[in-house]
């Protein structure tokens, strides 16, 4: 059966051993709805694995666990894969609380990814990311609506008027400068020349000693 997936974002958890925790909604053609609780490991950058012995369904008003086919272990797996490898280490804020042990979850307000050379930042504002003009400005000259996609749904392009949202705008800005700032002490760094430190003393040495070899065969012709 073909279910249309959706992550509870506010609900998603990482844990101190590195598992992620969230509640999965799943509805079918006829809008049927079922509430799972799930987690995943990631097994590599870009991939996790569903723990399918700590499944759980919302049942009669309490949670039970779950045995769940292959299909349906896939969807769930599929849901958090995406979101963990984008926005794992976005979680650490504290949200423990008494017994439950350890649980971290994202900033309500974060920037996702500085920009490289000639790029954007990515900033999240609740539940969108949005991208500056560039590395240096966030907007453009007399900008006043931006794009931006929502978290687990990336393929669409919202709009949004800041003249509507004052309180967006001036999120976005305190983000924004977290990232600049952080954009350009990597950009002071550097060297004139774009290398890192160490690498322009690797050419710098390598560029020595090629005059040095050049004076030597100089000298062995005389």
């Amino acid at each position: 059966m073909n279910l249309h997936i959706k992550l509870n974002l506010n609900s998603v958890r990482k844990y101190p051993d590195g598992t992620f925790g969230a509640q999965v909604i799943t509805s079918d053609a006829d809008d049927n709805q079922a509430f799972y609780a799930c987690k995943v490991k990631r097994t590599s950058p870009f991939e996790v694995e569903l723990d399918r012995s700590n499944v759980h369904e919302f049942i009669a008003g309490r949670w039970q666990t779950a045995t769940v086919n292959d299909a349906l272990a896939k969807q769930l797996t599929g849901s958090m894969r995406k979101f963990v490898s984008s926005y794992a280490r976005l979680f650490t804020k504290d949200v423990s609380e008494g017994r439950g042990g350890k649980q971290f979850a994202m900033w309500t307000d974060a920037v996702v990814a500085i920009a490289d050379s000639g790029g954007k930042h990515k900033l999240k504002i609740d539940d969108k990311i949005f991208e500056s003009k560039d590395a240096i400005s966030l907007l453009a000259n007399d900008q006043t609506v931006i794009e931006y996609r929502l978290i687990g749904d990336p393929l669409r392009i919202l709009r949004l008027d800041l003249t509507e949202y004052p309180y967006i705008l001036k999120r976005l800005q305190e983000q924004f400068e977290h990232a600049k700032k952080e954009y350009m002490k990597g950009r002071n760094s550097r060297p004139i020349g774009g290398m890192s430190w160490a690498e322009n003393q690797n050419y710098s040495k390598a560029f020595g000693k090629s005059r040095y070899d050049h004076r030597e065969k100089e000298r062995s012709r005389a």
